[in-house]
């Protein structure tokens, strides 16, 4: 919204600072000789910069004839015609492409007469050579009897002027239009007289002026258009300070361009094209300015931002094709039309619904209190507010000390700061956002470095809770003549709760423990650590559900909350395995006569729960070439890529594949097929696998004969 305020007061002050000689003329007071009736020149006139020469009547003839420039040639036969030559006002004889203008006027008063005055072309679309009493005095452009031959050119700067002592004069002019023709409204000219000193201080006041005016606010627009880019270049991620760049780099560029029409173009074709790209970069300036706030208080575009596209390329799309319709108001009255009209109020309908809307977002944003959308709201308001509170204080001062203290320069400054004031906040919201991006990601490294500082830590300490969890384990496994033993396990990537062990009595009896504790971590590594000491420390001869409820006291006496151990063991003495189980996974059998595999599921809550909680024990008979295999829930529970689960009737399946081998070789298939079921995807807990084998005769023939 604020932004749209800026052009619409610029455009006044412009209007109004850059082009004061052309407001004058509209009226056109004239006077008339009492006695030759001509059209006078009067000393009281020229004093107002009153113009000589109205833009009609004037006489014209088509074609081209020197003869036409004497001031003795009797015109009275030529039709009367404005030098306009507007599309709705051309010489009922038609335009050709050139053809001379006269018209006939009095020097009333003594005091003017060989007065320097000035001559000054307020339009020209074409070219022109002008003579005065059949003298030519300036030739402006190149004046062509066909568009090869022209070169139109339009003079900004006021020429000297002068008449000799003698009353009646004629100004004759030469004028060709090829190039242009057609293609803009006013396809004429339009001559002025003034005072030759105040023409001049006009023009160079104009000029300098105008200079000034587009190197500031063509300067500050770009330097915040350049800063806000590279913000964009280096965090493309905030959009935000694209559009700001599009917004400022486009207003930046509409007031060099509007400063560039009306004050340095040399040409009605040079005009017309600066019109266009006016519209253009007017509508990028538009859009712009809503994709900004849109993207400041909106995550994602809404749908009514596309209707305004929609509306806006549609409007391009209109006004540029008849820009050539849009008629130079300030040249002549009677060129307005509905052309005009037309293209005026369809930007202008257009820009009042575009600044509505970015109303609508800015209020929104501040009863929502979005963060920094009162500055935003200050900034929009910085137009009404700030002329208000400077002309307080100015009027204060003045009538304080009696002076008028409000010089050009001050007003030069107030105006630059009031109009820039919502850029500026603009800039401020987006430098603020910076400001807090920074911190944050100072912040964030810091949390960062103390996050990197406590991981190491911690990882260390996983490390070395791991080997001491490693060290625990035995080393090799117990020598019994008549069982083959062999235990292995693949631990996950932090401390796990995976746990197996053996206690081994003078007389050959053999009690392994394969447990597993909830979680991982340092608290598994803690269960494991006092279930070992518990298990170590069972008297010999001692039942398996005894000490199963034995070790599930000692866990309960530490109380760890929530972290329970879960176990199996198994006890061999001769041909007898005796099995107590506490939630572990089933004891999987296989019978070598029978050549099957028999699931053993033990009932019991894991260690450490509520007390009395009862065990199932079980016992068989071994007979030679039967195998056991004891495991935790690593291995079944193993996930591949598609989040599938190895399960238990797959264990099983490749157990049986390969129940017969020796165990050593048991364990590696398991191992093997179930790390190509995975396909590289890490285990998420340990897996550990004890298998036991009873020994065949013939096993124990081969084995003395390598021996």
């Amino acid at each position: 919204m604020k932004h749209k305020f800026i052009l619409i007061f610029h455009l006044i002050l412009v209007a109004s600072g850059f082009i004061p000689q052309v407001s004058a003329q509209d009226a056109e007071p004239t006077i008339v000789h009492p006695i030759t009736g001509k059209l006078a020149l009067d000393l009281y006139l020229l004093d107002r910069a009153t113009n000589l020469w109205p833009t009609s009547p004037w006489k014209y003839h088509p074609g081209d004839n020197p003869e036409w420039a004497n001031p003795a040639y009797d015109d009275t036969d030529w039709e009367s015609v404005s030098t306009l030559l507007s599309k709705n006002a051309l010489p009922e004889s038609g335009w050709e492409g050139i053809g001379w203008f006269r018209l006939h006027f009095t020097v009333w008063g003594e005091q003017i007469k060989n007065m320097p005055l000035a001559l000054y072309v307020a339009y020209q679309a074409g070219a022109s050579e002008i003579y005065l009493d059949g003298k030519l005095l300036y030739s402006i452009g190149k004046v062509g009897t066909r568009k090869e031959e022209e070169e139109p050119y339009w003079e900004r700067n006021p020429q000297v002027i002068s008449f000799s002592g003698k009353t009646d004069h004629v100004i004759a002019v030469r004028y060709s239009n090829f190039s242009s023709y057609q293609s803009i409204p006013v396809q004429g000219f339009r001559l002025i007289v003034a005072p030759l000193n105040e023409s001049i201080r006009s023009r160079v006041t104009t000029v300098r002026q105008g200079t000034i005016y587009q190197m500031v606010w063509t300067a500050i627009p770009v330097f915040l258009m350049l800063q806000h880019l590279l913000l964009f270049f280096f965090y493309p991620r905030a959009r935000e300070n694209l559009y700001f760049a599009l917004l400022t780099g486009s207003f930046g560029a509409f007031f060099f361009l509007y400063t560039q029409s009306f004050l340095l173009a040399i040409s009605a074709t040079q005009l017309l094209f600066s019109l266009r790209l006016l519209i253009g970069v007017y509508v990028l300036m538009s859009l712009s300015g809503m994709l900004f706030l849109y993207t400041l208080f909106y995550s994602k575009l809404p749908k009514l931002f596309w209707l305004f596209l929609t509306g806006w390329v549609i409007t391009l799309f209109i006004c540029l094709p008849h820009i050539e319709n849009i008629n130079y108001h300030f040249l002549s009255p009677e060129s307005i039309n509905m052309n005009t009209g037309s293209i005026v109020s369809r930007l202008s309908w257009l820009t009042i619904l575009t600044l509505l809307e970015m109303a609508r977002v800015i209020i929104v944003a501040i009863f929502k209190r979005k963060d920094g959308a009162w500055i935003f709201g200050l900034g929009s308001l910085s137009p009404v507010i700030l002329p208000v509170i400077l002309s307080f204080i100015f009027n204060l001062i003045n009538s304080r000390t009696g002076n008028n203290i409000i010089s050009e320069n001050i007003t030069v400054l107030v105006i630059l700061i009031v109009l820039l004031a919502p850029f500026f906040s603009m800039s401020v919201y987006l430098a603020r956002n910076v400001s807090k991006t920074r911190r944050k990601l100072e912040t964030e490294e810091l949390e960062r470095q103390l996050l990197e500082v406590e991981n190491t830590r911690k990882t260390e300490e996983l490390e070395e809770a791991r080997e001491l969890q490693m060290s625990m384990l035995p080393q090799a496994a117990p020598d019994i003549s008549h069982l083959d033993v062999e235990f292995e396990m693949h631990p996950a990537t932090e401390v796990g709760g995976d746990y197996y062990d053996y206690n081994l009595t003078e007389d050959g009896k053999l009690t392994i423990a394969v447990g597993d504790a909830t979680g991982h971590g340092m608290n598994a590594g803690l269960i494991v650590s006092a279930v070992k000491s518990l298990f170590k420390t069972t008297r010999p001869g001692t039942g398996n559900t005894e000490a199963l409820e034995r070790i599930s006291q000692g866990i309960r006496s530490m109380n760890l909350k929530r972290l329970y151990m879960a176990m199996t063991l198994a006890t061999f003495e001769d041909n007898k395995m005796t099995l107590a189980g506490a939630g572990m996974p089933p004891v999987l059998l296989y019978h070598y006569d029978e050549n099957n595999v028999e699931e053993i599921l033990l009932e019991g809550m894991p260690l450490g729960g509520s007390i009395g909680s009862e065990r199932e024990e079980v016992s068989f008979d071994l007979q030679p070439g039967d195998t056991v295999l004891l495991m935790s829930d690593g291995l079944p529970e193993m996930l591949n890529h598609k989040d599938e689960m190895l399960d238990y009737p797959k264990t099983k399946e490749l157990f049986t594949e390969v129940a017969d081998k020796s165990p050593k070789e048991i364990i590696e298939h398991l191992f093997k097929t179930s790390a190509k079921w995975a396909g590289g995807r890490p285990s998420e807990d340990d897996v550990t696998l004890v298998v036991i084998k009873v020994r065949r005769p013939e096993n124990d023939s081969a084995q003395q004969d390598i021996d």
